[in-house]
């Protein structure tokens, strides 16, 4: 207990510690597949939407209503221990993806999770290293860059259907000087609906850096998630 209330106590804080320079509000629609292939492999996709529900001139977020950024996940995963997995994966984001000013970016990652159980709860802990290739627009190159992420969560079960699930991720520039340049928070709660299927609501903020404050992003999260086991 005292551990959990810990965490939950450090996401909120992360929450509404953030400078407030620039805020915007929107929706998130999630979709969060895994699914197992043998013993120790399994896959998984990660899709979301996110939705501005406000327009605006500011040069931080320029445009209507509208996407503010898609993103597609594909990884794979290893099960070193029972508690321990290696996942490396490629991804494809788009910001402003209906407009003229698109940009694009394809990503590639290797992460490690770590998963502990406590008491009723559980603990996991990842820590995920970028490989960024986002396109120039101007010139048409796409440069390597790299970022360092970690993360860590708690998921706890109220009861059989029931659960609640926070975390918080830092991001690090890697390329040039080492700093910290993003955050993502979240605070949910979900609903088993059987064995493969359950649905999670909740607050998210994504904070990014910018030259000068942060921009603020909240999110109300709606997310499906599904598990399909596929071991012989």
């Amino acid at each position: 207990m005292r551990y959990r209330a810990l965490l939950l106590a450090f996401v909120l804080a992360t929450i509404v510690g953030q400078a407030q320079t620039t805020n915007y509000f929107g929706l998130f629609p999630t979709i969060d597949h895994s699914g197992d292939i043998s013993k120790k492999f399994s896959y998984n996709a990660y899709l979301f939407d996110a939705i501005k529900l406000q327009g605006s001139d500011d040069a931080a977020v320029p445009g209507d209503r509208s996407s503010f950024y898609i993103y597609g996940e594909f990884g794979l995963s290893y099960q070193l221990t029972p508690r321990l997995s290696a996942t490396a994966a490629y991804v494809h984001e788009r910001q402003h993806p209906f407009t003229d000013s698109y940009r694009t970016e394809n990503r590639l990652f290797q992460q490690l999770t770590l998963k502990l159980p406590i008491g009723k709860s559980e603990l996991k802990q990842r820590l995920r290293f970028d490989e960024r290739f986002i396109q120039d627009r101007v010139t048409g190159d796409a440069p390597l860059t790299t970022r360092l992420r970690y993360l860590i969560g708690v998921k706890y079960p109220a009861n059989t259907k029931v659960y609640f699930t926070g975390y918080t991720e830092a991001f690090f520039n890697t390329s040039n000087d080492f700093t910290y340049e993003e955050n993502w928070a979240a605070l949910q709660g979900g609903l088993k609906l059987n064995d493969a299927n359950a649905i999670e609501a909740g607050l998210l903020l994504v904070n990014w850096k910018l030259s000068e404050g942060w921009l603020n992003q909240y999110y109300l999260q709606l997310t499906w998630v599904s598990h399909i086991d596929r071991k012989s």
